[in-house]
């Protein structure tokens, strides 16, 4: 019989409240196990784009201290590399802590310290959980505080994701230009109040979804400028307390360098800190988007009703079937999609803006959760927006002989009456080609007028 091996599978560590049993090969430490014991909630966890900005922070950190000669070259270079590697996600299966925790993301940034120290140690021929050479706070974290060091990571993990959303929407644009410019001058029954009102091209209305679009597009471009503007070398309650005083300079510099994003420093830290407006302001941006796509989606679904019953303005491309019941029935499945898309980023604006509201004192500790709503908002929105136009948009077209057939037989055309022969004989016309089942021209031709 084979004996079982009792080679341990787990190291312990210590720290001020005890000892901590960790996976023997795991980079991460005590804060980090205790998180994954403590909050195992919601199975969501920080996207990639937040990973490599937090590694990115830590580097430009490294690089600082290790050139104002607060870290040893030896020891730098060490921390640099594993840096470097977690920027690379070689780590990602290491950052799995939920999104829902410990407020202000001190364990996401304990998560990185640790994983950073432990690589670093074992770089410099040190066993993990060691801390022989490189230690998470002492090193790792010289001259940071969870305090400045997430709302940074969530600036740039913003940024880095804003041209993608940027060119989804005008992208948007162009298709709707187009549509635009080859129903220029098919006329329809405009509506309002989902009533027959007067007519108005299909040109008109295409163009009109464009330039709010574009509206939108500027709007959240302008916002995003906003998370150019750093609160890093604030520390603790933007204090600056522990970090050299040419350290926050140095970081904004080398911030600069390593993303290509133009970086300033805040010109007051407590404020940058403690404020979490800037988040807000650009999730009511990407709420804007949201609201426009919301309003193009109910009157796409609207006008395309039908196949046979509805009013059948427009035919959108067919994609999947719509039923498990009722063989060939086809669904505006795309646009659907679309509309939950914008439900869940209206959703977490209203989750930003009341966690904005929660800045007691010198913090707001609800930056995890302001990070995981703004950027799942601009993921979705960016793939939502993508699929809208490439797989629904690009391919619909106007049912010109339907719009054409029920804007002949419309009472739409009565409003241009009413300069020529006033607001009350024109209602005389169109009451009476109701009750007749007549055409606004042949009531006229009645009338001799």
């Amino acid at each position: 019989m084979k004996k079982m091996s009792n080679k341990k599978t787990t190291r312990t560590e210590k720290d001020s409240l005890g000892t901590v049993k960790i996976p023997k090969t795991a980079y991460y430490g005590t804060t980090t196990q205790r998180a994954l014991n403590n909050f195992q909630i919601s199975g969501l966890h920080a996207p990639r784009i937040f990973l490599e900005s937090l590694g990115i922070v830590k580097l430009a950190a490294a690089e600082t201290n290790t050139s104002l000669g607060l870290i040893k070259k030896t020891h730098g270079k060490a921390v640099k590399k594993a840096c470097e590697e977690f920027i690379q996600e070689k780590f990602e299966k290491e950052f799995i802590l939920d999104v829902f925790q410990a407020g202000a993301g001190t364990s996401y940034n304990m998560n990185a310290n640790e994983i950073i120290a432990n690589r670093a140690n074992e770089i410099l021929k040190a066993p993990k959980g060691s801390y022989k050479f490189i230690h998470p706070n002492n090193h790792v974290n010289m001259g940071q505080s969870t305090n400045d060091v997430i709302p940074t990571a969530t600036r740039i993990a913003i940024l880095f994701s804003m041209p993608e959303l940027l060119k989804a929407i005008h992208e948007l644009e162009k298709t709707f230009a187009q549509k635009a410019k080859k129903y220029a001058k098919t006329t329809k029954v405009g509506r309002t109040h989902l009533q027959d009102a007067v007519p108005v091209t299909f040109g008109l209305i295409f163009d009109a979804y464009r330039e709010a679009l574009k509206k939108s597009r500027e709007l959240i471009a302008q916002s995003s400028q906003k998370m150019q503007v750093l609160g890093i070398g604030g520390t603790a309650l933007g204090t600056g307390i522990n970090a050299h005083p040419k350290y926050r300079n140095l970081m904004i510099k080398n911030l600069t360098k390593s993303t290509g994003i133009k970086f300033t420093s805040a010109k007051n830290l407590t404020e940058a800190l403690n404020s979490m407006n800037d988040f807000m302001i650009l999730s009511s941006s990407l709420k804007s988007l949201a609201t426009d796509l919301l309003n193009i989606s109910e009157t796409f679904k609207i006008m395309a009703t039908g196949p046979k019953a509805g009013l059948r303005e427009i035919i959108l491309p067919p994609v999947q079937p719509g039923s498990s019941i009722m063989p060939g029935k086809v669904n505006p499945s795309i646009i659907e999609a679309l509309e939950m898309i914008c439900i869940q980023v209206s959703g977490n604006d209203k989750c930003t803006e009341m966690s904005a509201q929660k800045s007691q004192f010198e913090l707001n500790i609800f930056c995890p959760l302001i990070m995981h709503n703004i950027l799942q908002s601009m993921k979705i929105l960016t793939n939502g927006i993508n699929m809208f136009n490439d797989l629904c948009l690009k391919k619909m077209e106007v049912n010109e002989e339907v719009v054409k057939m029920e804007f002949e037989k419309s009472l739409c055309t009565a409003t241009e009456l009413v300069p020529k022969i006033g607001y009350a004989q024109t209602s005389e016309i169109v009451k009476s080609a109701l009750k007749n089942k007549t055409t606004i021209k042949e009531e006229l031709k009645k009338r001799k007028l």
